[in-house]
């Protein structure tokens, strides 16, 4: 009996040494939400141990949707960036000053609109293994809405470099809500929003388009007033401007092809020139031969000299 009390009292101690040596090894990943940060600038995303442990030769990887290619690797004790996702090339740096404390948060340079999302922090030890989630927000304040008039009674209202997902509404000189007709949001190449609006102009004489994103919720507006009548003016302008390039265009056309004319017909003075000398050259030849044989042949018996025929030039 006693033996079988001894037995049980060193198997408890045993299962106790385990079990205490496992809640040692364990630890707990975690970070914040999320984070917000500019367009261009530089973010620092957290990750700690819970309790403090030294992460010199854990595995540390940072990723997004899937496990690789990864954002950030350290591993065997130095960063590995042999499956680094291209878009982090040269811009991801782990900091390491507390990495013996169990901090090591992820610093990604110069963000762009394609880095929002959510990060992944992952560390693995030879006994455990343990994950934590941060949103990352990268926002970006667009260019100042442009209004105006694209046809008659239709007014549009446009902004473009915008992230997250801009919205855009209308209100009238009193602060009422003006419906659109036609809302467009677009996202180019960098993962940035263009937005564009119509609505049929009101009567009133000062309209107000707002554009503002979720996350900072800053905005920028435009009014216009007076906008039939200055869209009006604008055209007339124009087609004055298109009608006098217009004629420029025609008057200066004809200049050249005037000049091109008289440049052909003088090269062909020019060579009739050449060809008149070229004939009366040949007119004298044939007067000195005529002459030199005159002077060779014998007086004829009757005594009548012979006559000089006379030509005239072709």
């Amino acid at each position: 009996m006693a033996s079988i009390m001894n037995n049980i009292m060193i198997a408890s101690f045993i299962l106790w040494a385990l079990y205490t040596e496992c809640l040692s090894v364990r630890f707990k990943v975690s970070s914040i939400p999320s984070v917000s940060v500019a367009l261009g600038s530089d973010v620092v995303l957290p990750c700690t141990l819970t309790p403090e442990k030294n992460g010199e030769e854990m595995e540390i990887r940072w990723f997004k949707k899937i496990y690789q290619p990864y954002a950030h690797l350290y591993m065997n004790g130095k960063d590995d960036y042999t499956a680094q996702m291209p878009q982090f090339a040269n811009r991801t740096e782990l900091l390491k000053e507390n990495i013996t404390r169990g901090i090591f948060p992820l610093k990604i340079h110069k963000v762009t609109a394609q880095d929002s999302g959510e990060y992944h922090c992952y560390v693995e030890s030879s006994h455990h293994h343990s994950m934590a989630a941060v949103q990352l927000q990268v926002t970006a304040v667009g260019t100042v809405p442009v209004i105006s008039s694209i046809t008659d009674g239709a007014v549009s209202c446009e902004s473009r470099d915008w992230h997250p997902k801009p919205s855009l509404s209308w209100t009238d000189n009193e602060g009422n809500k003006i419906n659109s007709s036609m809302m467009k949001v677009l996202r180019d190449e960098n993962n940035l929003y263009y937005i564009i609006s119509i609505i049929q102009q009101p009567s009133a004489s000062n309209i107000t388009c707002t554009v503002s994103n979720s996350i900072n919720h800053s905005n920028d507006s435009r009014q216009i007033r007076g906008l039939e009548h200055s869209q009006t003016s604008r055209n007339t302008h124009s087609r004055v401007y298109v009608i006098g390039a217009g004629i420029i265009l025609i008057f200066f056309g004809c200049i050249c092809f005037l000049l091109r004319s008289l440049g052909d017909i003088w090269d062909k003075h020019g060579d009739l020139q050449r060809k008149y000398g070229d004939i009366w050259d040949k007119h004298g030849a044939l007067q000195r031969k005529y002459k030199a044989l005159l002077a060779t042949q014998p007086k004829p018996a009757n005594g009548t000299p012979h006559t000089e025929a006379s030509y005239s030039p072709v």
